[in-house]
């Protein structure tokens, strides 16, 4: 039993680690350069947190499809799925291990048990940490509420405190420096002057607004200690860009030091991080880096052809990721592996009204045609997109009105027409003829999920060599050397419903399923292999004979969105050869 839910989270840890590890990496690189360039790299690290790769993902798979895309596709296959391996390791060890999982698999209500679990944690952590940053706020509060207003010129309002807190900016919209009072008669002018550079670069930087947010970020992952320790990063670059700036606007090295250990020996640290004082950070070495006063490098064009490559790459990848590996480019690179095969000489009429009592689809072996009769556009497009007719989204036209199809295969195709290759054929059919565009989606909607029943799998590997085959039935499909893949197709057609597969079952298997008696051969005749089946039966056949478990509930699952198609008086045609 494995949780979508739980994998996609955990990839996302994983990619959002990953990601703070890069920047780990480009910080031994920006060593020697501003502390301001390092800040903002260790903020977007942050901010990976709550931005999954996956909807970067999604958005490039809405995205319009070059015509290119399938020959790009193609060419990067080889990539795709180390990249998936690598960006999405949970995901590929839960379907490794599913064979190995299945004696101790739970069901769905398991599943269910564990996220609320899990979910109630999450929420009792985050509530702590909620509970201590308002604590800490409530001292910050109290001390500006019992301030007074003092005569300091500044950039922003400056008020003076009884507290024993260390000066600081508080607020985000409208920030107010609070000092402690008397704090003049501690520093020499010079001390104070730099002491209040050091502020007014908090404010322009806006730093609390940065501390904030990453505060955020911790309440969500609180339970990740690498969010923790980027928040230690956070404060020691955010203070020591401060410090650059105050040496860089002339302020002398002793005074600014003297004045922050002034400051720190007298007064309490701000325990809010969206308090910029200044304090933080590893005290003695910023001090040490304030008398030496370094020369700052500034980024040199290999420097900055670094990090703009890293943000594209970060930002670029999962988008054309998703591009290239959406259920519309995979249609476009099956009609490339197709090699430019086109039914030949199609004809499309509508349907006589006498001549809808029964239905046939299929390929004549003998002639080589195509031949459709009484089948409306939903049932061609469900076929061609490998989907069922329920997750067809469109017009009226999608269920009525139906159509009579004959169509030549062309002659290089004949004895090696794939069923892949053939659906690649009838997307070129319903482009061309129809004027069909679709749009890929996910949607969720009332259909079943594939799950391995407690007491493990039944399901027997292909053998070496043995016949590959898949016999469908009015009530029965068996199969030998096929994938998992081709029987919750088949059954999702025959209960008219999506069927979500997270068994992680990987692999050829060998396999009859029965669900019904036979009809008697003197009986009235077979209903067709997509006839609508008892669910209640083919989910005991399956826990039964199969070993796995199927559940009723809400799926999310693909869904073919039909952008535009033409009227059905535009579609009819007599015979003509294709383009």
């Amino acid at each position: 039993m494995t949780s979508p839910f739980l994998v996609a989270f955990a990839n996302h840890l994983w990619q959002s680690t990953l990601f703070a590890a890069v920047v780990g990496l480009l910080m031994l690189l920006l060593r020697k350069n501003s502390a301001r360039v390092r800040y903002a790299l260790w903020l977007a690290a942050s901010a990976k947190f709550l931005v999954p790769f996956a909807l970067l993902t999604v958005i490039g798979a809405q995205l319009p499809l070059p015509g290119s895309a399938a020959r790009v596709s193609g060419t990067l296959a080889p990539l795709i799925s180390p990249v998936t391996y690598i960006a999405a390791p949970i995901t590929q060890l839960g379907a490794d291990g599913a064979t190995s999982r299945a004696q101790f698999a739970g069901t769905a209500d398991s599943a269910g048990v564990l996220l609320i679990a899990l979910g109630i944690i999450w929420v009792l952590g985050a509530l702590a940490v909620l509970f201590r940053w308002l604590s800490r706020w409530r001292e910050v509060r109290r001390a500006l509420r019992d301030s007074k207003e003092t005569s300091v010129e500044f950039v922003i309002p400056v008020r003076s405190s009884s507290s024993q807190l260390e000066p600081g900016v508080i607020g985000i919209l409208s920030p107010v420096l609070l000092i402690p009072a008397g704090l003049e008669e501690r520093l020499t002018p010079a001390q104070m002057l730099a002491v209040l550079a050091h502020e007014r670069c908090h404010v322009t930087r806006r730093d609390n607004l940065g501390a904030a947010f990453h505060m955020l970020v911790e309440a969500v992952f609180w339970f990740h200690p690498l969010v923790w320790w980027l928040g230690s990063r956070l404060v020691d670059e955010r203070e020591r860009a401060c410090d650059e700036q105050v040496l860089r606007d002339g302020h002398a090295p002793e005074s600014y030091a003297e004045g922050i250990l002034t400051v720190c020996e007298h007064y309490l640290e701000s325990r809010l991080p969206c308090v910029a004082g200044v304090g933080g950070a590893h005290l003695r070495q910023r001090i040490e880096g304030i008398m030496r006063n370094p020369l700052i490098q500034g980024l040199n064009g290999m420097r900055k052809m670094v990090i703009t490559t890293a943000a594209c790459v970060a930002i670029a990848a999962p988008i054309a990721f998703g591009i290239l590996t959406s259920p519309h480019a995979r249609a476009e690179d099956e009609t490339a592996d197709a090699s430019g095969l086109s039914f030949r000489n199609v004809s499309i009429t509508l349907t006589p009204a006498d001549q809808k009592h029964y239905a046939t689809a299929g390929i004549d072996p003998k002639t080589n045609q195509l031949r459709i009769h009484n089948l409306p556009l939903g049932t061609f497009i469900a076929d061609a997109y490998g989907v069922t007719e329920q997750q067809i989204i469109g017009t009226e036209w999608v269920k009525d009105p139906s159509y009579d199809i004959t169509a030549d295969v062309p002659k290089s195709a004949v004895g090696g027409l794939s069923n892949e290759r053939r659906r690649a054929m009838m997307r070129d059919l319903l482009t061309k003829h129809f004027g069909l565009m679709v749009r890929p989606a996910r949607k969720q909607m009332e259909g079943y999920t594939l799950l391995i029943a407690a007491a493990g799998s039944k399901l027997q590997p292909h053998g070496a060599g043995s016949d590959v085959f898949f016999n469908l039935g009015p009530s029965a499909a068996e199969a030998r050397g096929l994938p998992l893949e081709s029987l919750v197709k088949h059954l999702s057609n025959r209960l008219r419903a999506p069927i979500v597969d997270q068994t992680g079952l990987a692999g050829s298997f060998d396999y009859k399923l029965i669900w019904g008696p036979p009809p008697p051969p003197w009986g009235p005749p077979m209903p067709p292999p997509n006839a609508l089946a008892d669910p209640a039966a083919i989910a005991r056949a399956l826990e039964d004979q199969l070993g796995l478990h199927l559940e009723a509930g809400t799926v999310t699952a693909d869904v073919i969105e039909v952008v535009s198609v033409k009227a059905p008086d535009e579609v009819v045609t007599k015979r003509v050869a294709a383009n």
